[in-house]
């Protein structure tokens, strides 16, 4: 039988992302693979990690902020400074890209772009940062959709922005402070590199990124299904 798992921030780990996906038993031809955006950036393995997951035929991931940034090159096949910026680890993408042939960036732009920002299944809502007032209304936005109102209006919608790069309520959260999202769902988010995976029922939010590029961090897959972790060495 099909399982659902979900994995956290991945940053360019390729071996810890094998190490993950073993450990969890996936199975690639049969489950379901949700994650929770950022692929690239950071660790040195970013095409390779790309490579395999656009590879994966049940792979249901959602934007991240440093996916943003990639797509935002791939598109105007320049840098934003701050993708390259030391404390935001792009370098290392933008060299690996700098020595890729146009098919192979036009593949990963437009795979990049059909990624939406929002994922919802009976029991989760599934998304990068953190959730925020009216975000039903990015359910079936894609990141090459608001790419394209980006242009228009010179800038992404701020729904965008409070979901993919906003950590107030995972701080909110940790601290126990504020009001809890109202929701019947679990929401699911990495984006805030923690020592552990954090699960909050009162705020209804489990946040899987343990700091995947982190000298001592690790991957984080949970089973959607059972409740279950799994870490990567």
């Amino acid at each position: 039988m099909a399982r659902n798992l979900i994995i956290g921030d991945i940053h360019g780990m390729y071996d810890r992302m094998i190490s993950v996906l073993s450990a969890s038993g996936f199975n690639p031809e049969e489950d379901n693979l949700y994650a929770v955006g950022d692929f690239c950036d950071r660790g040195p393995e970013p095409v390779r990690v790309l490579d395999y997951v656009m590879k994966l035929p049940h792979f249901l991931p959602v934007v991240g902020n440093h996916d943003m940034w990639l797509y935002d090159y791939l598109c105007r096949r320049r840098p934003e400074a701050i993708w390259l910026d030391p404390g935001n680890g792009g370098t290392v993408t933008y060299s690996e890209f700098e020595g890729l042939d146009k098919t192979k960036k036009a593949e990963i732009r437009d795979w990049l772009g059909s990624i939406p920002f929002i994922r919802t299944t009976e029991k989760y809502t599934i998304l990068h940062a953190g959730p925020a007032a009216n975000m039903k209304s990015l359910e079936g936005m894609t990141l090459a959709k608001a790419y394209r109102f980006k242009r228009f209006a010179g800038s992404y919608p701020q729904i965008v922005f409070d979901i993919v790069w906003d950590r107030n309520y995972i701080r909110s959260a940790i601290n126990g402070l504020g009001q809890p999202f109202e929701t019947d769902r679990t929401i699911l988010c990495g984006h805030t590199p923690l020592r552990d995976v954090f699960r909050s029922e009162k705020f209804h939010i489990t946040c899987i990124d343990t700091g995947s590029f982190v000298s001592g961090g690790c991957i984080t897959v949970m089973d959607m299904d059972s409740g279950e972790f799994f870490f990567s060495n």
